[in-house]
């Protein structure tokens, strides 16, 4: 099975709620399913080196919202960042952590997403 977790609305402006959906992305690859991220909008951000927001805490442990996008990383999920949102920030690959540099369109989005063997869920 393949999860493909969706983040639309999940951005640095507010990192209590950023760091669940890599929660879930760690959880599910540490059970061998097939994990992919796909940001879309403002959720590029999240993945942007120099970024200082993605050191923010997150309570109640005060953890840094990049220590939970680290651990799905480290634990198998691919990330997929979307090509308009890179585009309409003026953002380029190298401006990414070396572990999220695909850049993918909405129809490779859409084909990934309406695979029979997929579950998608969207923050």
């Amino acid at each position: 099975m393949k999860l493909v977790i969706q983040l639309w609305q999940t951005g640095t402006h507010d990192p209590q709620h950023a760091a669940t959906p890599f929660m879930i992305a760690a959880s599910a690859a540490a059970m061998d399913v097939e994990v992919s991220i796909h940001a879309l909008g403002a959720s590029v951000e999240l993945f942007q080196r120099k970024n200082s927001a993605r050191d923010l805490p997150v309570a109640p442990l005060g953890r840094p919202l990049s220590a939970y996008v680290d651990d799905a990383l480290r634990s198998g999920a691919r990330v997929a960042l979307c090509s308009t949102a890179m585009r309409d920030r003026h953002l380029a690959p190298s401006d990414m952590i070396p572990e999220a540099t695909e850049i993918i369109g909405m129809v490779s989005m859409l084909e990934e997403s309406l695979a029979p063997d997929c579950k998608v869920l969207v923050y």
